[in-house]
């Protein structure tokens, strides 16, 4: 079984600019930090953002990473 291609890796600079944007708590280094991998990416900021409880927040940040991906692949 081949792994799983990274959709993040083909397109990560304008994702990591994507993402910055779109949550200005994030640092480039911890995106850096996040070695373009989805679900650190999800963690990181549902640790950066804290709030509301953590289901709901992990949807939401999914969503938009889910929303940002698509528009880059269109």
């Amino acid at each position: 079984m081949s792994p799983t291609p990274n959709r993040l890796e083909d397109e990560w600079v304008q994702i990591r600019e994507r993402i910055l944007r779109e949550w200005d708590l994030l640092t480039p280094d911890d995106l850096d930090r996040s070695r373009m991998e989805y679900d650190q990416i999800v963690k990181l900021i549902r640790k950066r953002y804290g709030g509301r409880k953590e289901i709901i927040q992990e949807a939401a940040i999914r969503d938009t990473l889910n929303r940002i991906l698509q528009k880059l692949e269109a």
